[in-house]
């Protein structure tokens, strides 16, 4: 560290201008960051979850390409609103990235002659009329194929679907054809009101939503930590210093990010925030000892050595342990998981180099004698008397702090017993945003647009061509309609029932089981006539069947104890069969639960790891637990206060409890390094103490001031989630700072560790 010292205080201006070299090259690279959400994305290619939706998608074609446009209207049969309707429709089948538009208008009514089927359009120029509402409104309500698909079972509320070209649906294609959306529907919404949604009109608002929200976050946090800057230093180096080196790491990052494929979604997205309140966190601590000894006396270039060697190395040890909590990521099996990870803990030692290159570089050349005014404010003063104070309330009553601080502890931990593993589709949207309105519409009034589904492979040709095992699938739609969260089930057997009471005309009679024969000639008459309903039900073999079932976004805790309340029925049903259990909900309750418990083995292995360095770096057990235990008060706080207020443990909320691990472990290691080097000085641990709680305490409650500052902006955010995150990793910031002020200190006063410190001869 005193080579590099010395070679940046001859070579500031070159540092500099490599600095700024390096860039400007990172600009453009960072530039060209994408945005973008796939549940897919999350799982390995060999996940066993993406190989059973693969053989839906090849199949039967994907589940999560339709988009939804809905309406309400009493006279929905009325002639004008059908033919608006028509109108609609005809003007949305031009759009190039569609391949299919399905409304009302095109609901096919099957009829019989006796012998053959014919499939008529149920609506017709000719036939709108009064006399013939209630009979059409009649006829389309019963048909299973249009109730809860395009029109509810009292016909007063209708949706649009349209299919998008699975070639062309991409990110910025289902922006052009919002936007072409929005433009056909505005000639009508002054007599409609419209409700879109879909899995990819989602997919993209949420893209667009996420990209505002990344500028907001580091427009805001910025300009709060330059306000909190210019409040605490009081001059134009202590605000433009650490802004220019968190600006930096996020811009080699983002850069980073690009040239390695990486991309932003909802995990990755809060990376920002953090590495903003990580970098000016280094910034503080290490102004901070520059001032400090700047003050006792010594030139700049000692004091900038002096910075260097001292805090240089406990900044590198607190950005080794903060990458370590974030790098343990690493071993998820959630991809998106696994980048955050690896792009957070490659931020922040971008962030340590930046600051340890730059910082030296800069101070060498400006002509201020220290960075901070303390003349023309009051607050350092205020702290030091803060400080000063706190340190005779640690020496003289540790035992009632650490009896206190293990009561509300332990009061907090009671919390983890209300925690619960619960993630929706929708979750990070707001209950009250235009976007949960409008799913809302279609849950209540036509059906939920989150499909379930269930291939039954039945291992040989021809072998679903069965009255039998058609009449089983009747038994499983029964059962899952018994679940309130279900409210929709169409399968071949749904399509052969209405073909049954074509045929026979009986339409009052109980449901019958077919024949084989009747069941083959039923088929038959299908293919003759081309039924487009029959390939999205079966495959061309008639060796698989696909069932789906259309249910609530009832998050994944509830999906997956649906799952299992249905295996021992599957098993039970179709014992002969390859039964696959797949789709979009299905996509995002494994993925919950995934993410959750790898993030708990991360956490152990970044706790374990850390253990170790703190092993070996005090190689004293006394030690090791006096610095262990502030770092897991705080993640016992933040897990209790969210099992206290009934928060949920999900994709989003998990990766607060790495967030807490790696801020909790910067402050206490800060602390300790301040320790040593005050002990170092005094031979005595009693003064070493209070030197290490006044001094180190400062810049504690400075950064910790930052980064509430910093993640507080998430606070703002319309992601319920996000928004969450800033309020309980600012909770653990103050945990943090509480333990370390108060806790760390009474456990010295209170084990007497043995201290062998010794000063390093180099």
């Amino acid at each position: 560290m005193k080579q590099l010292g010395f070679f940046i205080l001859n070579h500031s201006r070159l540092v500099l201008f490599f600095l700024f070299g390096a860039a400007m090259l990172a600009i453009y690279p960072a530039s060209q960051i994408r945005t973008d959400f796939n549940l897919e994305g999350f799982y390995p290619e060999d996940d066993r979850v993406i190989h059973d939706y693969r053989i839906l998608e090849e199949e039967f074609g994907r589940d999560d390409n339709t988009i939804l446009i809905g309406f309400h209207h009493d006279s929905l049969f009325s002639k004008k609103v059908l033919l608006d309707l028509l109108a609609i429709t005809e003007k949305f089948e031009k759009i190039e990235l569609l391949d299919e538009v399905i409304s009302l208008w095109s609901a096919q009514n099957i009829e019989s002659d006796g012998y053959n089927l014919t499939f008529n359009p149920y609506l017709s120029r000719d036939r709108l009329n009064a006399a013939a509402e209630d009979s059409l409104r009649r006829s389309i309500t019963e048909d299973p194929f249009a109730r809860g698909l395009f029109i509810n079972e009292a016909g007063t509320a209708t949706s649009i679907l349209l299919r998008i070209n699975e070639e062309l649906n991409t990110y910025p294609n289902r922006n052009q054809l919002i936007s072409d959306m929005n433009h056909i529907l505005s000639d009508y919404r002054g007599d409609y009101t419209f409700h879109i949604s879909g899995i990819p009109y989602f997919r993209n608002q949420y893209v667009n939503l996420l990209n505002g929200e990344i500028i907001w976050y580091i427009s805001v946090s910025s300009v709060l930590i330059i306000l909190l800057l210019w409040f605490l230093y009081r001059t134009i180096w202590g605000v433009l210093f650490p802004m220019v080196i968190v600006w930096s790491t996020l811009l080699f990052t983002l850069a980073l990010m690009h040239l390695t494929g990486g991309y932003l979604e909802i995990m990755s997205s809060t990376i920002a925030p953090i590495l903003l309140c990580v970098g000016v966190a280094d910034a503080v601590h290490m102004i901070s000892k520059y001032d400090d000894t700047r003050e006792s006396g010594k030139n700049k270039k000692l004091s900038i050595l002096e910075m260097m060697m001292t805090l240089g190395s406990a900044t590198f040890l607190t950005s080794v342990t903060t990458a370590i909590g974030f790098a343990s990521l690493l071993s998820s099996t959630v991809v998106p998981m696994k980048k955050f990870g690896l792009y957070t803990a490659l931020g922040v030692l971008i962030a340590y180099l930046f600051t340890i290159i730059f910082l030296p570089a800069v101070l060498s050349i400006s002509r201020k004698k220290r960075v901070v005014d303390e003349k023309s404010g009051s607050f350092y003063p205020l702290i030091n008397r803060f400080l000063t104070r706190l340190t005779a309330i640690n020496r003289l009553h540790y035992g009632k702090i650490l009896i206190s601080s293990a009561l509300i502890t332990l009061l907090f931990a009671l919390g983890f017993k209300t925690l619960n593993v619960n993630g929706k589709i929708f979750d990070d949207i707001g209950e009250n945003t235009e976007l949960m309105r409008d799913s809302r519409f279609f849950t209540e009034n036509i059906s939920p647009q989150f499909p379930f589904e269930f291939i039954f492979d039945t291992g040989v040709p021809e072998g679903a061509v069965s009255g039998e095992i058609l009449e089983r699938l009747h038994r499983f739609e029964a059962t899952l309609l018994n679940f309130p969260e279900i409210h929709r089930v169409t399968g071949l057997h749904t399509l052969m029932h209405e073909v049954d009471i074509v045929m026979t005309g009986d339409r009052n009679g109980e449901q019958r089981q077919l024949t084989d024969q009747a069941v083959a000639q039923y088929l038959l008459l299908l293919e003759i006539n081309e039924a487009d309903e029959l390939s999205r039900l079966t495959d061309f073999d008639y060796r698989k069947l696909r069932v789906t079932a259309l249910t609530e976004d009832a998050g994944s805790s509830r999906i997956n104890q649906i799952r299992d309340e249905l295996n021992p029925v599957i098993a039970d049903l179709f014992p002969d069969m390859d039964v696959i259990v797949t789709g979009t909900t299905i996509l995002s309750a494994d993925l919950t639960e995934k993410i959750v418990y790898s993030l708990a083995s991360s956490i152990l292995l970044a706790i374990t790891a850390i253990t170790i360095i703190m092993a070996l770096l005090f190689k004293n057990i006394r030690l090791m637990l006096i610095a262990l235990v502030p770092n897991l008060v705080p993640l016992i706080v933040t897990g209790g206060l969210m099992g206290f207020l009934n928060v949920d443990i999900k994709p989003s909320t998990a990766v607060i409890f790495t967030i807490a691990l790696g801020i909790a472990v910067d402050d206490s290691i800060h602390y300790l390094a301040r320790f040593r080097i005050e002990y170092l000085k005094r031979k005595a641990m009693y003064p070493a103490l209070s030197a290490a709680t006044i001094r180190t305490g400062r810049a504690l409650i400075i950064t910790s001031m930052i980064l509430i500052a910093g993640f507080g902006t998430l606070v703002t955010s319309a992601f319920t989630s996000t928004a969450l995150m800033g309020v309980f990793v600012c909770t653990t910031i103050f945990a943090a700072l509480i333990s370390d002020l108060l806790i760390l200190p009474s456990l010295f006063y209170w084990l007497k560790p043995d201290l062998r410190i010794v000063e390093n001869p180099k």
